[in-house]
């Protein structure tokens, strides 16, 4: 059964977008306009995210994103913002990055941490 995505933190919506792969093949004719068929009848959706953790809410994070999901290879149950419906989703390679900084000087560190994830159309 998958694990819910942590409920924590804040999804930065002016990082959020959709990436759909392409569900056709093109070739390229001698004469004429290029033929496209469709191959797939899904396709995957990658989708770039930026969420905002405080210090303590990363470290959970991490642990979730380690132990839970098995490092961003395992699926896991996500709500996309666009419709509010929850997907099945994964971390694209297990790949995101991190970067600390403080919202105003004195302020505790938060974390920006941005990956893409996946899901299927």
């Amino acid at each position: 059964m998958a694990s819910d995505y942590p409920t924590y933190g804040r999804l930065a919506l002016d990082s959020y977008g959709e990436e759909p792969e392409s569900a056709l093949v093109r070739t390229s004719m001698e004469s004429g306009p290029p033929k496209q068929a469709m191959i797939r009848s899904r396709t995957m959706v990658g989708r770039p995210v930026t969420y905002i953790y405080s210090d303590t809410e990363y470290a959970s994070w991490k642990t979730w994103f380690r132990d839970t999901v098995s490092r961003g290879a395992d699926w896991f149950n996500w709500t996309d913002p666009q419709d509010g419906t929850v997907k099945l989703a994964r971390i694209e390679n297990g790949v995101y990055t991190a970067r600390a900084f403080s919202p105003s000087p004195g302020a505790p560190l938060s974390w920006e941490v941005s990956f893409r994830i996946e899901t299927w159309d």
